[in-house]
């Protein structure tokens, strides 16, 4: 898949931990050091879209965990989450966009940025 759009990863898990992780899921190359951001501050998604020069209604959240989706959901940002088999009615009850492949999750994607008519800010 290739996103076009300006992206970064967020978790509450130390920024040392998730550069491993990303480094053995051959993903770490496609993120800046200004792009993984780590913290259990409640605001992290908040920090991370402002810094890269973004309002949350510009912004999607994709997630499993109800922990980041239920932080997402209290900002003005689009959530999708994916669904693992027995949570799809109660991620759709709470407004989530449910994908179960990664096909999936780039047409969601693609349906957000027309919507909101995304202009790509360069870095």
């Amino acid at each position: 898949m290739s996103l076009d759009l300006p992206y970064c990863v967020i978790s509450i898990r130390p920024k040392a931990s998730m550069e491993h992780l990303l480094n053995t899921a051959g993903l770490l190359t496609f993120f800046g050091e200004d792009r993984i951001f780590s913290s259990s501050d409640t605001l992290i998604f908040f920090h991370a879209v402002r810094s890269m020069g973004f309002e949350p209604s510009e912004c999607a959240v994709v997630d499993r965990s109800d922990i980041g989706i239920d932080l997402a959901r209290k900002g003005d940002f689009c959530v999708f989450g994916m669904n693992d088999g027995a949570n799809k009615a109660e991620l759709e009850n709470k407004g989530v966009l449910v994908f179960s492949t990664f096909a999936d999750l780039n047409e969601f994607i693609e349906l957000f940025n027309e919507e909101v008519d995304l202009e790509i800010k360069q870095y």
